[in-house]
């Protein structure tokens, strides 16, 4: 488990992962972050920095290494570059709040792919002052 950051003020908190189609481990999951107790998601933004390639590519985001209750495919649609947000479906992504520090993932497949860079940014509100 990583550590989570909190500022002891009510403001935004950011974490941050680069991650890339040939990042070591990034078909398992790597960590982007950990977020501490009583944490509520207030966005989660994917820059596709360079399109992924490969067969059916898929970057996603969760609180396990190959989850998706962050982000979806379908949110970050990875073959095409810019700025994507994930969906607030019920249980995704935004309102998502954590009663334990939970360490967040992003994951990537697309059998040989070659290219493919992304920055995810996931935007957090921790519990502080009592509430």
């Amino acid at each position: 488990m990583g550590i989570p950051r909190q500022v002891e003020y009510q403001v935004t908190h950011y974490i941050r992962r680069d991650v890339a189609f040939n990042t070591n481990n990034i078909a398992n999951g790597v960590l982007i972050g950990t977020v501490p107790a009583g944490s509520k998601i207030v966005d989660v933004h994917i820059y596709i920095d360079t399109a992924f390639n490969g067969t059916t590519p898929t970057l996603q985001g969760g609180t396990t290494g190959t989850g998706t209750n962050l982000f979806t495919n379908t949110d970050s649609v990875p073959g095409t570059v810019g700025e994507k947000e994930a969906a607030s479906a019920a249980g995704q992504a935004r309102g998502l709040i954590f009663t334990a520090d939970t360490d967040l993932f992003a994951s990537f497949t697309g059998a040989g792919a070659t290219t493919g860079a992304a920055t995810v940014i996931v935007e957090f509100v921790p519990l502080t002052n009592g509430g």
